[in-house]
């Protein structure tokens, strides 16, 4: 393996020149095969188009279902205002026009990457600016360089959310940080971006000396390792950031509570988290084995568990009632009983070994660099990007509603368990009175949802719900 010096005098050493054929702005193919630069560069903006396309697609459904929705569902009468309902639309909208906005430019900008030579540009750059660099200096300064371009890219999205959306909607500029403001949070991020570059980048450099299917192997190991380190880490400390934990007493636990918690037999330790304001009220089960506990966050409460002369006006009233939070914890320990997030992460880790495996297929293929302008000389690093960017989306797309689909149905499996173990009623009242404290645009296409929420809407829990005791039919189509 080679040693690399991560800083050393960039004038030492032999100047480097770029040599070989590249393709420029070609468009004509010499041949009609895949081996042919120019006709891959045509196919992956191809696919690109035809990505992008499909999702365009299911942004419009979205916004068309927003534009002709003028009254709160039936399911929702007495929870949701008329006002709000249109607060909340206009919200929808702001949301799904800025992404099909960043999805036409992002159509824009990957096919232009690819047609002007645009990264071969950058390394051109690069290479003329530190031609008597070690290899892993010229990697650090390229990917220095394009995440900074990626950044830039960001500006045309920016200006239109503020300058054109803010208006059209009404944001109130109070509740949004000003144009100002973005565009000194996407230099800092650029910043951030640098400090990370050098360590990762130096991290790449030694793993791309292994052999390509070695580097995976250690790679997927490394993110196993990491994942379940996580969890034993959330299973003993919960997630500090959000908030500080006290464990219960069994004073401290209702009666209606302590009977769910008997009826799972829960062997871990229960907390309340006093949050910070951050997030949805919720509650959690983490960790594993004999790391486990139960994190009920205090803003599920009704009023924080406080009087209500200790809260702000906003907060008088939020939360839900005892039998409302003993049906919600119920919702999260049939979670843990039925092993959900020991199957998400099969699914993940799972997914993640066809994406690793079709990288290490990908990544050396030299036409593949041809096709972005490159010669033989190319930074190493740019092919996660090409490859990630160029040749995935349709397994992303693919994967994608795969794992989105098992875990809704992890939802509603959930919901079943707790309908079965009598909950179903104060189930209902409680994702009613989450949402009429942190009221959403209600309404969401189905094959938008598919692709685009990795829950099902609260509709289609209610729905689900009412399927379950039997006061309403519903298409199980409606609930994929």
């Amino acid at each position: 393996m080679h040693t690399y010096a991560l800083y050393q005098d960039p004038l030492h050493g032999e100047h480097l020149v770029i040599s070989g054929h590249e393709i420029g702005m070609g468009m004509v193919p010499d041949k009609a095969d895949i081996s042919d630069p120019i006709l891959l560069r045509h196919v992956l903006c191809l696919i690109i188009l035809v990505h992008n396309f499909f999702h365009l697609i299911l942004y419009w459904r979205q916004i068309k279902l927003c534009r002709k929705s003028n009254a709160p569902p039936l399911q929702l009468d007495g929870t949701m205002s008329p006002d709000a309902f249109e607060a909340s639309k206009d919200k929808q909208l702001h949301a799904s026009y800025l992404e099909v906005f960043d999805l036409v430019l992002d159509t824009a900008y990957s096919c232009l990457d690819m047609y002007l030579s645009t990264l071969a540009y950058i390394w051109k750059m690069t290479v003329d600016w530190y031609g008597y660099a070690d290899d892993i200096w010229l990697n650090v300064t390229f990917m220095a360089m394009f995440s900074t371009y990626l950044v830039i890219r960001m500006l045309p999205s920016l200006f239109y959310e503020k300058l054109v959306l803010d208006p059209k909607f009404k944001v109130d500029p109070e509740k949004s940080p000003p144009l100002v403001g973005m565009i000194c949070a996407l230099a800092f991020i650029v910043v951030l971006l640098q400090i990370a570059i050098i360590p990762l980048t130096a991290i790449f450099m030694a793993l791309q000396e292994l052999n390509v299917w070695y580097c995976i192997l250690l790679v997927w190991l490394i993110v196993v390792g990491t994942s379940l380190v996580i969890l034993g880490f959330v299973g003993i400390f919960g997630v500090p950031c959000i908030g500080k934990s006290r464990k219960m007493q069994d004073s401290d636990i209702d009666d209606e509570l302590r009977d769910v918690l008997d009826s799972f037999d829960f062997p871990g330790r229960v907390y309340l988290v006093h949050t910070f304001n951050v997030g949805r009220p919720t509650a959690w089960v983490m960790g594993c084995f004999c790391c486990l506990r139960l994190d009920i966050h205090d803003n599920l409460k009704l009023n924080r568990g406080l009087a209500s002369d200790d809260l702000n006006s906003g907060e008088v009233g939020a939360g839900l009632k005892d039998d409302q939070l003993a049906a919600f914890v119920a919702h999260q320990l049939a979670h843990w009983h039925l092993q959900h997030v020991a199957k998400t992460l099969v699914l993940i880790w799972l997914n993640l070994v066809i994406y690793l495996v079709l990288f290490g297929l990908c990544y050396n293929w030299q036409t593949l660099y041809s096709s972005a302008g490159f010669t033989n000389l190319y930074p190493k690093t740019v092919g996660f990007w090409l490859v990630y960017k160029y040749l995935m989306p349709i397994y992303h797309d693919i994967s994608t509603w795969i794992v989105f689909f098992f875990i809704r149905h992890f939802e509603y499996a959930a919901d079943a368990y707790v309908v079965r173990l009598g909950y179903g009623p104060p189930m209902r009242a409680a994702l009613l009175k989450l949402f009429a404290d942190d009221i959403e645009f209600p309404n969401v296409d189905h094959w938008y949802l598919m692709w685009h929420r990795l829950r099902p809407s609260m509709l289609q829990r209610i729905e689900n719900l009412q399927r379950l005791y039997k006061t309403h039919r519903v298409s199980r189509i409606s609930l994929i």
